[in-house]
């Protein structure tokens, strides 16, 4: 028990140690995961900051034999604060990035997500009622009496523990230079070659074409999305505004994967309209929309109008070059 007192600690310092310092690298990533839990702007900046401030504070005290229990208790707190924000989340749907573990690992939210934070207060409360009932065991001590194969399974586990944390880390970055990528050089369609069509399952009901969404007679914006995409969830509550505001100019589809109840949550929540479902992603590769969420521009005869805009801020760009050119000049722009 007094083993595995100690290695409790270490583990829990190291999760909250990797989790602080990786979180202050990345203070921009922070503040967005901040705003995407739904905290108050006015206390982003502050809670960014303080967060992983707190979770070095636990970490570094719970390497010491008395600050163990307060370490624990802080830990506990924490952790039930991160499951109860988690389940929110999920419960309407958001599944933004958690940005946990800074660039070193973020994925989006899921029941992954809330088992390890469960799993993580089950072993602080653990801890926490063991520094309660009984003295705290030195971490030098005890692992000073450890027998050779008790060495043997530590330095193992620690081995683990360090190729798990790299391959996470080139992970990471392949991901984020992949994305990079696609939002700085998306391939898309040749401009002014034909849309290639498409019938899809409706949302609301029976089954919609490209050909039916042209005959509204307005310019289109096709995005792609899926319910499991994090950044994806996050817009939607700004395409439910341009779906509303800009009906007059153009007309705004999403393409989704998945089935209805997949997308129920999303659409049911931000009262989105025209959207159609794709199984898997055979439309989007169509239009060699390879990321979600990722937009583009069919105009009034059918055509490719637009280069592939491929993340939030690159959509809202050609939101705003769709809406500029048909108030500069309706009749003479391709869109």
């Amino acid at each position: 028990m007094v083993l595995l007192v100690v290695l409790l600690r270490l583990a829990l310092s190291l999760v909250f140690g990797v989790a602080g310092v990786t979180k202050l690298l990345d203070l921009g990533g922070t503040r967005e995961a901040v705003k995407n839990f739904g905290a108050p702007g006015p206390l982003i900046p502050a809670v960014s900051f303080l967060l992983p401030g707190l979770e070095l504070a636990i970490a570094a005290g719970l390497l010491y034999d008395r600050a163990t229990p307060v370490s624990a208790f802080g830990a506990l707190l924490m952790l039930g604060l991160f499951i109860v924000v988690i389940s929110i989340n999920l419960s309407r749907g958001r599944t933004h990035d958690c940005h946990c573990f800074g660039q070193l690992h973020s994925r989006p939210l899921g029941w992954p997500t809330l088992l390890r934070n469960f799993v993580f207060t089950l072993g602080a409360g653990f801890l926490l009622w063991q520094t309660l009932t009984s003295p705290v065991p030195g971490i030098i001590p005890v692992i000073s009496a450890l027998s050779s194969i008790q060495w043997l399974l530590l330095i193992t586990g620690l081995a683990g523990v360090v190729v798990t944390l790299v391959s996470l880390g080139r992970r990471s970055k392949r991901r984020a230079a992949a994305a990079a990528t696609a939002e700085e050089t998306p391939k898309g369609l040749p401009l002014n070659s034909v849309a290639p069509p498409f019938e899809l399952a409706a949302y609301d009901g029976g089954s919609k074409s490209l050909a039916q969404l042209m005959d509204y007679g307005k310019p289109l914006l096709l995005i792609f999305t899926s319910p499991t995409c994090g950044p994806c969830v996050v817009l939607f509550e700004e395409i439910k505004h341009w779906q509303r505001a800009h009906s007059d100019e153009l007309t705004i589809a999403l393409i989704s994967k998945g089935t209805i109840k997949e997308n129920f949550v999303n659409v049911a929540r931000n009262s989105l309209g025209e959207v159609l479902l794709q199984q898997e992603r055979e439309v989007a590769e169509k239009y060699n929309a390879d990321v979600t969420p990722t937009a583009v521009v069919v105009n009034t005869k059918g055509r490719i109008a637009s280069p592939l805009a491929a993340g939030a801020d690159q959509i809202r760009k050609l939101l705003h070059i769709v809406l500029a050119a048909d108030h500069d000049d309706h009749q003479h722009q391709s869109f």
